[in-house]
């Protein structure tokens, strides 16, 4: 039997995620100040790179705590070129050999402001709970900066709620989907030498079709679905799958699933 792969994560522009990385067997991943301000440069050149938004952060010794918002560039590229760069320093640094990271890290899509005022304190806290430090603000790498911190309104705060419907994940904020979208069918239009109302209308001109194809493909390349797509170009969603498969039909890569 075949063991099924990896669900990929959701992504969408404007996504918030609290992230959790842990070393490998609990082994410390920060041994002192030089490794931490090494991660925290990665960290921040990167999210500048990618156009995320470190919303809050900490630093504890054998795991560290995110409260990260996504641009275009899905999650999982950002964090994949965050961990391999810290893992090479650490490694070479200490001269040590083999993974730093526990299997995969830990990420859940943060879908009200309530859940995400919780959190913020929640990561700020994690050295108090841990007795490393008796206030947040003794603890220099994390992002607390001051702010108020009721404890009882942390009693009973699931960081990691598991009962999460993946229909209200997928039923993205609206104004922020079509916002990407926009700005992918930007790049499109420049490229080809064209404009939006080329890209969005029912033209059968070669150039504009193979604008449609590109934007089709970049679009899902970032998590967008078909059916999003098909209702932003004022297309079909059979229409959209038709430019999908002949991209990939091209290139001989098997065509993601994104039927939603």
């Amino acid at each position: 039997m075949i063991g099924m792969g990896r669900r990929p994560r959701t992504h969408f522009a404007g996504a918030v995620y609290h992230v959790m990385a842990r070393g490998v067997n609990g082994c410390d991943i920060f041994l002192d100040g030089q490794d931490r301000t090494g991660f925290l440069e990665a960290l921040f050149r990167f999210s500048a790179e990618s156009s995320c938004e470190v919303i809050a952060y900490c630093l504890m010794t054998n795991h560290f705590h995110l409260a990260i918002k996504v641009g275009l560039i899905p999650l999982a590229s950002f964090m994949h070129r965050l961990l391999t760069i810290h893992a090479k320093k650490f490694n070479l640094r200490h001269e040590r050999t083999g993974h730093l990271f526990q299997d995969r890290y830990k990420a859940n899509l943060c879908l009200t402001d309530r859940y995400l005022a919780t959190l913020i304190p929640y990561i700020h806290m994690n050295p108090v709970r841990a007795g490393l430090v008796a206030r947040p603000q003794d603890w220099p790498w994390s992002s607390y900066a001051g702010q108020d911190i009721n404890s009882d309104d942390l009693l009973g705060f699931d960081p990691w709620p598991n009962s999460v419907d993946e229909k209200i994940v997928l039923t993205r904020h609206d104004e922020v989907e079509a916002a990407a979208l926009e700005a992918l069918a930007a790049a499109a239009v420049h490229g080809a030498g064209i404009t939006l109302e080329n890209l969005r209308s029912r033209s059968r001109l070669p150039h504009f079709v193979q604008a449609r194809r590109s934007f089709a493909r970049e679009a899902i390349r970032n998590g967008h679905s078909q059916t999003a797509v098909a209702r932003w170009l004022f297309s079909t969603r059979s229409s959209i799958s038709r430019y999908v498969r002949e991209i990939y039909a091209t290139t001989g890569c098997q065509a993601p699933d994104s039927s939603g």
